[in-house]
């Protein structure tokens, strides 16, 4: 009886006689080629806008003629807030330009931007208040906390505000992306998790060093906020649980920094 069932008129790909497979795309795309590019561009960008806030700071004073103007804290502190969002602007367009147009790959599904498979994610917002909360009442035992670079910004309405607007709206998610989305996994794919969990903590750490300068305790502090982050990001295989847990942190420091502030009825200014 003859066969009824058609066959192929070509063999499928990776069958004797047919074309060869796919090679399967590995992870991630980029490289630590991108990673160096990436160091570059960042001290490139933050002197071009040093010298833009400089150059901005000396056309104030010249055309509104108030000299002081620069030597005012919260005309300071806004500029720096504003400088470190448009460099975190920068970068981001740095990787999104990097993963879509250097490698044709998507960029959310590049990053493992996915919701965790072994826990709800609903646990790791829950986790970052805690986390928040455990490292709020740690920072409080710390003498001369009040002292520190970051604590100056809340002194006035005004930076408190952008701050916490920033710490919410921004911080989370460049962070993220940058450290546990783009870093991470050449770190990982290079030297293991372990190497990469540590790495990228101490990168997240050097970021905020200028924050808490004077204090080597509150560094150390945000050194276990680093690795609780890079560890989640290593357990989940993804980037959005890193990206909650770090969320729900910030907005519940943020949350404890206003409460403390209304407790304490402190003015804005003289």
């Amino acid at each position: 009886m003859a066969d009824t069932v058609p066959k192929e008129p070509f063999p499928a790909p990776g069958e004797p006689g047919g074309p060869p497979a796919p090679v399967p795309v590995s992870f991630p795309v980029w490289n630590g080629r991108d990673l160096l590019e990436l160091a570059g561009f960042f001290c490139l960008g933050l002197v071009v806008l040093m010298l833009g806030a400089q150059a901005a700071g000396s056309l104030l004073t010249l055309y509104l003629g108030r000299p002081a103007l620069t030597a005012d804290p919260v005309y300071l502190g806004m500029a720096q807030i504003l400088m470190t969002n448009l460099l975190n602007g920068l970068v981001l367009f740095f990787i999104y330009r990097t993963v879509t147009v250097k490698y044709r790959s998507p960029f959310w599904t590049s990053l493992k931007w996915r919701e965790p498979t072994a826990a709800p994610a609903g646990i790791f917002l829950v986790s970052g208040a805690l986390l928040a909360l455990v490292m709020g009442a740690l920072s409080s035992r710390i003498p001369g906390i009040e002292d520190l670079p970051v604590t100056e910004l809340l002194q006035y309405p005004q930076t408190a505000v952008f701050l916490g607007v920033t710490a919410i709206a921004v911080a989370p998610l460049v962070e993220e992306v940058v450290f546990r989305g783009f870093i991470f996994p050449v770190l990982e794919r290079r030297w293991g998790s372990v190497a990469a969990v540590l790495l990228t903590a101490l990168m997240f750490t050097s970021l905020h060093v200028s924050q808490l300068w004077g204090s080597w305790m509150a560094v150390s502090l945000i050194l276990l906020v680093g690795l609780a982050l890079s560890l989640v990001r290593a357990l989940t295989g993804a980037l959005l649980p890193a990206y909650l847990l770090h969320l729900a942190y910030n907005a519940t420091l943020c949350l404890l920094s206003l409460i403390g502030l209304a407790l304490e009825g402190t003015p804005a200014s003289e």
